[in-house]
């Protein structure tokens, strides 16, 4: 009879180590579910504005080759004023790298660039405005500040770009001078050499 009775019991006491491992196995799986998730929905987030915009360049650009007039129009405009955006930024991010004067034109990148959101909003807008008078009405002035922004950005770029060339110019012109003493430093050891050594 007490055979029996431990018998139960040990099962008993397998049965809830068992259950209580279960358990514990459990937990582990939803803290990690939990941790994997938020660590997912983290990056969802900082990867969906980038995600977004790509989309609605490509949106933007179908719109700029299928929709005729000012919607078209509206949409061009956009990807000419990122376009010069973000050439103006490569050339300035560059070129800081080299030459730290840059430094203020790239705080007036900064400005322009927030500037030009405020813009992008208004011809995104005009993109989707589905009456053509008040497209034809607004173009004019969107289109005025576009290639506005766009001229800055075009005129800090190539200032940037002068910069350098002036820059590699000169740096040029210093080496050139060092490797001419240095012909003419080794000439020289190079003739005191053969007359201590005499004829």
């Amino acid at each position: 009879m007490s055979l029996a009775s431990d018998g139960a019991q040990a099962v008993a006491l397998v049965l809830g180590a068992g259950v209580a491992a279960l358990f514990v196995l459990i937990g582990v799986v939803v803290i990690f579910a939990v941790i994997v998730r938020r660590a997912v929905r983290r990056r969802i987030d900082r990867h969906a504005p980038r995600i977004r915009g790509l989309v609605d360049d490509a949106a933007s650009k179908a719109r700029a080759y299928t929709r005729p007039g000012g919607v078209g129009e509206a949409a061009r405009l956009r990807g000419a004023v990122r376009k010069s955006l973000d050439h103006t930024r490569r050339v300035l991010d560059a070129g800081y790298a080299r030459d730290a004067q840059l430094g203020e034109a790239r705080q007036l990148l900064d400005r322009l660039e927030r500037f030009a959101a405020g813009l992008d909003t208004d011809l995104r807008m005009l993109e989707r405005e589905p009456d053509p008078v008040r497209v034809d009405r607004e173009l004019p002035q969107l289109r005025e500040r576009a290639e506005r922004v766009q001229h800055a950005a075009g005129s800090l770029r190539w200032a940037a770009q002068d910069r350098e060339r002036d820059l590699a110019h000169d740096e040029l012109d210093r080496l050139g001078r060092d490797v001419d003493q240095e012909v003419v430093a080794l000439r020289e050891t190079s003739q005191a050499a053969k007359e201590a050594l005499g004829p």
